[in-house]
């Protein structure tokens, strides 16, 4: 038996500023502010916090982002007869000069949200259906200083980078509580989140109950990507003319930045948390996020007819 207890919304703001094509320029530029909420990003099994109450289920999904910015544009460069400069060259230096165009394509987008969890204090399990398995639900720790929704930010180091740089992880507080005998306090692998000035900002939340830090309370790296091109048009007729193009991809070669933790889940208690290994690929839960971060130069040559 099948239910549907979950709902979702989306709302946003979409503007577009269209530049029709004159004088050899135009270009498109698109913004969307939006806001996804729901209980599950997926369709299917959905395991809830409490099932007492779904409400604390209700958070930013995993495919929203709150900015999202595309622009794209040509423009032939103004050189060459009956342009703005060198319209009267010569035969040989009209040719070289002429029918030169530049073309750009941007995407910049906020992060997608990520959940911060407690993972050695779940207290619902899910059966999933048709299957000998159960699902965790991952709990959240709980507040108890300033953690603001701004603490992401990527610091490169040697080998990847840090995202919550000025916060570390140490033993929880409640170690100290638990008893030596059979060296119990040694195997307590608990951690808490503790900022620059020592004072604990997150801890895992006592048996039974629910943290009090809200599912995708922080956002990972935002993402940015320019692809520029430059080709060139030499006239042989009326109706052929050979064409030769350079695309860069990524011009600003600029880093790419995986989410830390796992698909979007932070853990205090990991040993890695807020690490981030890799710049390469990123394998986020929107297409637009699967990519290599690499400049490359594509050149290319086309006889049109």
């Amino acid at each position: 038996m099948s239910t549907n207890p979950g709902n979702s919304s989306y709302h946003s703001m979409n503007l577009q500023v269209t530049k029709r094509l004159s004088q050899g320029f135009t270009s498109s530029f698109a913004y969307t502010w939006s806001r996804s909420l729901g209980e599950n990003s997926t369709d299917g099994n959905l395991s809830y916090l409490d099932p007492n109450n779904h409400r604390l289920n209700k958070s930013l999904l995993t495919f929203h982002r709150t900015h999202d910015i595309r622009s794209n544009g040509t423009l032939e460069l103004p050189f060459g007869p009956n342009r703005k400069f060198l319209s009267s060259a010569p035969g040989i230096l009209a040719r070289l000069v002429e029918k030169w165009q530049l073309g750009g394509i941007m995407r910049w987008s906020s992060g997608q949200p990520l959940t911060i969890t407690a993972s050695n204090s779940e207290i619902t399990w899910t059966p999933v259906p048709g299957q000998i398995a159960i699902v965790r639900t991952p709990n959240t720790p709980l507040i108890l200083g300033n953690f603001p929704k701004s603490a992401g930010k990527v610091t490169p180091v040697a080998s990847g980078a840090n995202y919550f740089d000025g916060f570390k992880t140490v033993d929880d507080p409640f170690k100290s509580s638990i008893a030596t005998q059979q060296n119990l306090q040694t195997a307590f692998s608990n951690r808490a989140l503790q900022d620059a000035n020592g004072n604990i900002i997150l801890a895992n939340p006592a048996p039974g109950t629910v943290g009090t830090l809200g599912r995708t309370w922080i956002e990972g790296p935002a993402h940015i990507k320019l692809d520029m091109n430059l080709l060139k048009r030499i006239r042989i007729d009326e109706v052929k003319n050979f064409e030769i193009r350079v695309d860069v991809i990524d011009i600003l070669n600029t880093p790419y930045w995986n989410n830390p933790g796992n698909n979007g889940v932070v853990d205090i208690n990991a040993v890695n948390f807020g690490r981030i290994d890799a710049s390469d690929i990123t394998n986020g839960t929107s297409n637009a996020d699967n990519r290599s971060a690499n400049r490359k130069f594509v050149f290319s040559a086309r006889l049109n007819f």
